[in-house]
């Protein structure tokens, strides 16, 4: 089982979309995946479970880490083939308060949860809020590697620092020594002059780790959300979905 985190503390980067997308590409290529939505916002969620159905906390993923619930207990079917999903609750975001006086090792309690589960999935991808706070360093422990999603836009490169000081630390304070990133995506990719030089920057910076495929600013990604869908399912003749089709190979050859 290879377990990825989506990570990027700057939001709107399309990290959700991509969770989203490379799970259900995933899924549809025939492994068995687990998308795990580790962000109290639950947008990923809400594209497989209406939001105007509401989750209950004991269905969450927030039971799992604060109250050791099974992880299988909370994973539910998608209209997916071969995907099933954790859902998130708004509750996740006092994790870090609600963990504080915790003594045992509460960053590691999401890997603890997936051992349980480790022979029923091929892959388990995982989107992360926008932040570095607990919820994120237990993803970060629990997971084989790391996908970073970057806006090409102005200020696109803030804050890249300091995630890569956050995989130092879980790698050094020995939480995961063996965590990688497994790639950088470029999202949002225009026919723009600062699209291409934050492109250019990446590729000087990462070198290899950038991923061949990008992602382009396309309409139809947006309106899959909205239509509770995956690319693929809602337009699998768009160019958002050849993307992502592609990033899903690149991802299962890396």
């Amino acid at each position: 089982m290879a377990v990825i985190s989506m990570a990027n503390q700057k939001g709107g980067v399309a990290k959700s979309t991509t969770a989203i997308n490379v799970a259900a590409g995933l899924a549809l290529e025939g492994y068995r995946t687990l998308l795990l939505d580790a962000d109290p916002q639950a947008n990923t969620t809400s594209v497989f479970i209406h939001p105007d159905i509401e989750v209950p906390l004991d269905k969450s993923l927030y039971h799992v880490i604060v109250n050791f619930a099974p992880l299988a207990s909370v994973i539910q079917a998608t209209n997916v083939d071969n995907l099933f999903i954790v859902p998130s609750h708004i509750r996740l975001s006092s994790l870090d308060l609600e963990l504080a006086q915790a003594l045992d090792n509460r960053s590691a309690r999401l890997r603890k949860a997936l051992e349980s589960v480790r022979e029923q999935y091929d892959y388990v991808i995982i989107d992360n809020p926008p932040s570095l706070g607990l919820i994120t360093i237990n993803s970060f422990t629990a997971s084989d590697s790391l996908v970073i999603p970057v806006s090409t836009a102005y200020f696109a490169l803030t804050g890249l620092v300091q995630l890569q000081e956050t995989i130092d630390m879980v790698r050094n304070t020995q939480l995961n020594p063996d965590l990688k990133i497994l790639g950088v995506l470029c999202t949002f990719v225009e026919n723009t002059n600062v699209s291409r030089d934050v492109q250019q920057q990446l590729q000087e910076y990462f070198a290899k780790l950038v991923f061949k495929t990008a992602i382009p600013k396309n309409v139809r990604l947006e309106e899959a959300h909205s239509n509770h869908a995956p690319i693929f399912v809602y337009a699998p003749a768009s160019t958002g979905s050849r993307c992502y089709r592609k990033l899903v190979q690149e991802i299962v050859q890396r």
